[in-house]
């Protein structure tokens, strides 16, 4: 009996290795025909056609939108995106035990959240954006996900019900988007576990009226939050000045209240400054003024007061300034027309004094647009508005300015529209520069009250 046994161990010393081996070269060919069970899910896109091709083991590494760990190996990546694929995310799926990378987005897939992606533990990039995907997320989706999961983007689809708190079992995640859905309730407090998380998308969601979790306070990672017009109320959110990292701040449409922390200034990073359409209150206070890095600050149609913050003039970086619907006063800083950058000032529905910046214009080559309507403005047009050739629009409506139409104005190309009604300006209305009939002037020209001659022609 003993020969036998040491035959069959034998045996098996040498037939073991052989199965094993067997399972390895296998394990290509099984994956090649999980992607054509994808392909076929989805009708058999156009734009998989190509999938198919190649009769040696691990071509389909070669497929187009297709990754490997190595030639011939596991699959990684699918970069799926933009494929007109129609139907639900296959369950083929969740075959690929080794994929990293899945990004269906832009599509037109439909039905549920796929537990089936549960068992892709290795996945760390999910973005299923931009489809019509839809019902209420799995409540263990925090759990059946992968724990190495980075990104998490479901931004632009149907998906209804309440977000699930399981969400901060995914310890792991740095970008989450879930804005431009259908959920309701209101945001878990859970979230602000998600230490490592660096961007935060919920906006353009059906939110109860509530307010952003005090737990929000530990998300110190945070480079963007957009909550825009989630239902949110509460003062401003003033543990967001101890954010260093915060770059994009968009609380707009929602209804906040207080002031906005002196502290949101001293943001070194911080790029956008988006809080227009709340009730945000008072004056706008700048201890230390140190967010340099400034591209857009948005504050309009709210209930502040004040005069505008000096250090708005040193921001070289400002492309937008857009203050308009408050109760400002005072006088524009001189420096804004100085802003190297700035594009769009938009400062009409206030109660400015003093004069427009005599330098608007001739620093900025990319000014396009300048809005003053419903303030108590005085003196002249700047004369520079178009030095650059780049100007396309002034409103300065019911205010008292005076003089007359500055000729690097009236002679401005690009100009299209030009609104100055219920002023006190004077002098000649120059008719071959603004020429109804050429359509490069929509606005109202003729109303400069009784002082203002024109000899516009009709269009005939």
């Amino acid at each position: 009996m003993a020969t036998p046994r040491r035959a069959c161990g034998g045996l098996l010393v040498l037939v073991l290795p052989c199965f094993l081996l067997h399972g390895a070269a296998a394990q290509p060919a099984g994956e090649a025909q999980l992607l054509l069970r994808i392909k076929r899910a989805w009708g058999d896109l156009p734009a998989l056609a190509a999938w198919g091709g190649g009769a040696v083991a691990g071509a389909h590494c070669a497929w187009p939108y297709v990754r490997c760990d190595e030639p011939g190996g596991r699959v990684t990546e699918l970069d799926l995106a933009s494929l007109d694929a129609r139907g639900p995310i296959p369950d083929a799926v969740g075959g690929l035990s080794s994929l990293t990378r899945l990004d269906v987005s832009n599509n037109y897939l439909v039905g549920g959240f796929s537990t089936a992606l549960y068992r892709c533990a290795s996945l760390r990039y999910l973005n299923l954006s931009q489809n019509y995907l839809g019902g209420e997320l799995p409540a263990d989706i925090g759990h059946g996900l992968g724990k190495n999961l980075t990104v998490l983007d479901m931004d632009g689809n149907e998906f209804n019900g309440t977000i699930p708190p399981s969400l901060s079992g995914l310890r792991s995640l740095r970008y989450l988007s879930l804005s431009s859905n259908h959920f309701a309730g209101t945001i878990p407090a859970e979230l602000g576990e998600l230490a490592n998380l660096q961007t935060l998308y919920l906006a353009y969601n059906m939110f109860d009226t509530g307010r952003l979790p005090a737990s929000f306070e530990n998300l110190t990672k945070l480079t963007a939050v957009w909550v825009e017009q989630c239902n949110l109320v509460g003062d401003f959110p003033s543990y967001m000045v101890g954010m260093p990292e915060l770059q994009i701040l968009d609380l707009a449409r929602n209804a906040f209240t207080g002031r906005i922390p002196a502290g949101i200034w001293s943001l070194k990073k911080l790029k956008l400054m988006y809080v227009y359409g709340n009730n945000l209150t008072g004056d706008m206070v700048v201890d230390d003024f140190s967010a340099m890095s400034l591209t857009a600050i948005d504050v309009s149609e709210n209930k502040l007061t004040g005069i505008i913050p000096e250090g708005f003039g040193l921001l070289e970086n400002l492309r937008l300034l857009s203050l308009f619907r408050n109760n400002f006063s005072g006088e524009i800083p001189v420096s804004i027309g100085r802003l190297p950058s700035l594009e769009r000032l938009r400062l009409h529905s206030n109660r400015f004094s003093g004069t427009l910046p005599p330098e608007l214009g001739k620093h900025s080559p990319g000014l396009i647009l300048v809005e003053a309507d419903d303030n108590e403005l005085v003196g002249t047009i700047p004369e520079g508005l178009c030095d650059k050739g780049q100007f396309l629009s002034l409103t300065a409506s019911r205010n008292r300015l005076d003089g007359s139409i500055p000729p690097g104005l009236a002679n401005c190309s690009t100009l299209s529209y030009l609104k100055l009604d219920d002023n006190q300006l004077s002098g000649k209305v120059p008719e071959r520069s603004f020429d109804l009939c050429s359509y490069r002037i929509i606005g109202w020209l003729g109303v400069f009250r009784r002082r203002c001659t024109s000899t516009l022609r009709r269009c005939t």
